[in-house]
């Protein structure tokens, strides 16, 4: 979390979204609690098949947002908002205890014997009590998914060299302030 973005009061509410572009992917996130972040990276075409890359990219979202606000606030319960569909219906699933992984997403250990990234996710999910995964309509105004969808484009333009990393510590915290502020207006 940064200094500079102050919590909402009330319940925690995270909301998460992806960018995916040809061979880059870029993901982000914003809580109420002020955790925000974003992450990019060019995306190895081994780890799903091309079709599969959105929905991993959304889940990949929701695990570095929950890890952030769980880390902070055990035990409270987080209502997640994720704006895709196909990403809400592997979270309920794993709610339920399931294992089904997007189409061609490896569950092999990564290198250095990582455990992959949605299998971290689907044991968090299956396991922590008081997640609430809700469907978010995108692209209508809720000022967090706003928030959460551009954090992910602006990863996504950082890695393709758009934009410095070095203004990324400028940026994330404005995107996530204006959003926090309208989000309480709202509330």
């Amino acid at each position: 979390m940064n200094d500079k973005v102050k919590a909402v009061s009330g319940p925690i509410v995270l909301a998460t979204d992806a960018a995916v572009g040809a061979d880059r992917v870029g993901s982000g996130y914003l809580a109420t609690t002020g955790h925000t972040g974003l992450r990019a990276h060019p995306y190895p075409p081994y780890i799903a098949r091309p079709r599969a890359r959105v929905v991993v990219t959304e889940l990949r979202a929701v695990h570095w947002g929950l890890k952030a606000v769980l880390a902070a606030h055990s035990g409270r319960p987080v209502e997640v908002r994720v704006d895709s569909i196909e990403a809400l219906k592997y979270l309920h699933i794993w709610q339920r205890g399931g294992s089904k992984m997007p189409e061609g997403y490896s569950t092999h250990l990564r290198s250095q014997g990582r455990t992959p990234t949605l299998v971290r996710l689907q044991m968090i999910v299956e396991y922590t009590p008081h997640l609430t995964f809700l469907h978010e309509k995108a692209h209508v105004g809720n000022p967090l998914n706003e928030a959460a969808d551009s954090l992910a484009k602006l990863g996504l333009r950082c890695v393709r060299g758009q934009i410095a990393g070095a203004e990324l510590p400028r940026l994330v915290p404005l995107w996530a302030i204006g959003a926090l502020a309208e989000y309480r207006r709202a509330a």
